[in-house]
């Protein structure tokens, strides 16, 4: 896992092309504001995207899945729109899951995660990069996170 300034993110993202799109289409958003809010999203900046993108509800201690892209969705054949990650997941990967969407909506930060085949000890055998974003929120913590999956077997 990896803690990205969102300012300055786009190096880090160069190899990751849906990644570095989430990201323009996010600086785009929130124009001279630290973080966009929900409603600055516009799908139609990002039509390529969307059936790889995750929009999630900040909750006391969770996150609810609002929106889930059809690759993502198929990926995992489960239903996630309307639950929650803890509904979802256990174990060390609950865990795991929860302190990076955690660090986003906390720390108001970008945060990329990388899965692949060698750390498997997670319980999710998917080789993927994911972006996480904040969104919104009134103080300090996000109130969404949008997000974004690039599988790659």
């Amino acid at each position: 896992m990896q803690i990205l300034d969102p300012a300055s993110a786009e190096t880090d993202l160069a190899t990751h092309a849906r990644a570095l799109a989430l990201l323009k289409a996010w600086h785009k958003w929130r124009g001279e504001r630290p973080i966009p809010e929900r409603a600055d999203v516009d799908p139609i900046d990002i039509p390529a995207l969307l059936e790889h993108i995750l929009l999630l509800e900040v909750e006391d201690g969770d996150f609810r899945f609002r929106l889930v892209g059809e690759t993502i969705a198929s990926r995992y054949a489960v239903r996630m729109k309307g639950r929650s990650i803890c509904e979802l997941m256990g174990g060390t990967s609950l865990d795991e899951t929860l302190y990076e969407h955690r660090r986003c909506a906390e720390d108001r930060c970008a945060v990329l995660i990388t899965n692949t085949e060698a750390m498997t000890s997670l319980g999710d055998i998917r080789s993927y990069t994911r972006l996480l974003l904040p969104l919104g929120g009134t103080g300090r913590r996000a109130d969404h996170i949008i997000g974004v999956m690039q599988f790659y077997r």
